[in-house]
């Protein structure tokens, strides 16, 4: 819900159009995970304000595999990877130590003219839901 909140507030805010799509149910991924992909999903907004020149924005939360998968894409003007690199930028850094923090992985791929992806992923552990080792299920 919150990651849908801050798409709807991000196309209010700055006229760029941002397309959310989720198979996942927050409620059931523990706090410190759903905490990261908000912040890091805040960071890409601001970036893509700040920098892409983007008119659209594609964001999607999906279980892939034994993990959880957030993308955020724009179709503004891209980036030249090796660069950024070598700037080290506050942003990109600051999205990377978060999902590290809770054993993710992050990726860009970025090409000038191409717009930006940034994936990260995080493995999905019965101690990263919401599930008490008490709990009991009943199987029909």
């Amino acid at each position: 819900d919150a990651l849908e909140w801050q798409a709807k507030d991000f196309e209010k805010r700055t006229k760029i159009k941002c397309y959310f799509t989720s198979t996942i149910d927050e409620s059931l991924l523990d706090k410190s995970i759903n905490t990261t992909l908000f912040r890091i999903f805040q960071e890409s907004l601001t970036n893509i304000t700040r920098h892409a020149n983007a008119t659209n924005v594609w964001a999607q939360l999906k279980k892939e595999n034994n993990s959880i998968k957030f993308s955020i894409a724009d179709d503004g003007k891209g980036m030249d990877l090796s660069e950024i690199k070598t700037k080290h930028t506050l942003g990109l850094i600051g999205m990377e130590e978060r999902i590290n923090s809770v054993n993710g992985g992050f990726s860009i791929d970025s090409s000038i003219g191409k717009g930006t992806v940034i994936t990260v992923s995080v493995p999905i552990k019965a101690d990263s839901l919401n599930i008490e080792p008490n709990d009991t299920y009943s199987h029909s």
